[in-house]
């Protein structure tokens, strides 16, 4: 029986939290299927796997799913985790697949040192490289030779490999009788996609919305429930979005004990009955509410403060604790040149989490800024990705620095809310 090691090598918010790697597990749940054999190494989490017998082949992963639909430029830490396992297992190839191999694959097979890099989705990306790799099958650098590996069908994925991790590790926030506490979560997606087009987030599972039945969906919170998870974050970009799945997942969570946030637009709440979110579990939902100039932007999203505001107060009416992104240095933004980003955070009735705008390969805002930024020309190397970013914070017309101070002082941000829970 062919072995295949994955690594968990990266993750843009591991110093705040860790999630459940679910395009991991995604992947291994499939090729078990095949009749694989599969480990997992979070190097996260773990020292190095035991020695023993060498795999067949190492699968990295670049990024594991987020919920900011970001991920990090800097690659140290996956270089790191690669030397690792060259050292422990010499000679057995090494794959790359995630963000970084989709949108610059020659800067990251050089960069990384590895065998090859998979281009699409990181599961769908995965599951294709490792069988055409352990089959022979096209063994270039970059996989697939020309374009990215097709999606593997949503209704056609099995459980997650949940025993591959020890659930009880991977945190976030969860909300507890209102107040928000660090505590074990798990990770769900149900509909995957983005159909709103804001230029400055990166989309892993693209533009189009992909449903599948809502049954296999519960069918994952259940065995979630069965491995001890009392909390669950649903991935899902627009949650409520796609009426018949919500749902219907709604109907098969009421009365399942299972508590769940998740994450949407004020224009979606404004439109539900976000009681029956409530009913069905739901203790916090998260807004993208960016910035009170987000309008203004010119990064397609036109929701203005106010709507933000009548969203919050409806989920609080709901018994809803809202959240609210918050998004310092878009470009153009009056709200963030003028200084009122941090009085309006700090008006908000909702605690929040603050992001760093970054130029990430893979999106529109990327594609129209970054090669201003690198003397005309599209950066083709991570450091210089990374330098794009660094010289549009110089060039803003405000102290971004001197914000991101303000507002992580303030006593709705999320970190200082939790401390103080």
């Amino acid at each position: 029986m062919t072995h295949v090691c994955f690594v968990v090598a990266q993750d843009e918010f591991e110093r705040h939290f860790l999630q459940q790697p679910l395009d991991v597990l995604n992947a291994a749940a499939v090729l078990q299927r095949d009749g694989t054999a599969v480990s997992l190494w979070d190097r996260r989490l773990d020292g190095l796997p035991a020695t023993g017998s060498a795999p067949d082949l190492v699968v990295v992963v670049t990024a594991v799913a987020d919920r900011a639909q970001c991920y990090p430029l800097d690659l140290g830490r996956v270089k790191e985790a690669v030397e690792a396992v060259r050292g422990l297992w010499p000679g057995v190839p090494v794959l790359a697949v995630g963000p970084h191999p989709t949108h610059l694959p020659e800067a990251t097979h050089r960069e990384l040192g590895v065998d090859h890099v998979a281009r699409g989705e990181a599961d769908s990306a995965a599951v294709q490289a490792v069988r055409d790799i352990l089959h022979r099958r096209a063994l270039t650098p970059v996989l697939p030779p020309a374009g990215t590996y097709p999606d593997l069908p949503a209704d056609g994925w099995p459980l997650p490999a949940y025993g591959l991790t020890d659930p009880q590790a991977y945190t976030a926030e969860v909300v507890v009788d209102g107040r928000t506490r660090r505590a074990a979560c798990g990770l769900v997606m149900g509909v995957r996609g983005c159909s709103y087009g804001c230029s400055f987030c990166h989309l892993p599972f693209g533009a189009r919305m992909r449903d599948r039945p809502a049954a296999q969906t519960l069918a994952e919170t259940a065995a979630l429930q069965e491995r001890g998870t009392e909390s669950v974050f649903f991935l899902d970009y627009v949650f409520g979005l796609h009426r018949t799945f919500y749902g219907d997942l709604c109907d098969g969570l009421a009365g399942s004990g299972l508590e769940w946030t998740g994450q949407t637009r004020a224009e979606v709440v404004l439109r539900t009955d976000v009681r029956r979110w409530a009913d069905a579990g739901c203790r916090g939902m998260w807004l993208g509410a960016e910035s009170p100039g987000v309008a203004d932007a010119g990064v397609g999203k036109r929701v203005p403060p106010e709507k933000v505001s009548e969203a919050i107060r409806k989920l609080a009416d709901a018994g809803i604790k809202p959240f609210a992104f918050v998004l310092l240095g878009l470009p153009d933004d009056p709200a963030c040149a003028g200084g009122e980003l941090v009085d309006w955070a700090a008006s908000l009735p909702a605690d929040f989490g603050l992001n760093q705008l970054v130029l990430r390969p893979g999106t529109t805002l990327y594609d129209r800024l970054a090669p201003g930024y690198n003397g005309g020309r599209t950066p083709a190397s991570w450091a210089e990705a990374a330098e794009v970013t660094r010289r549009y914070r110089e060039a803003y017309p405000a102290d971004l620095d001197a914000q991101w101070d303000r507002l992580t002082a303030l006593p709705n941000y999320l970190g200082n809310a939790m401390a103080a829970a």
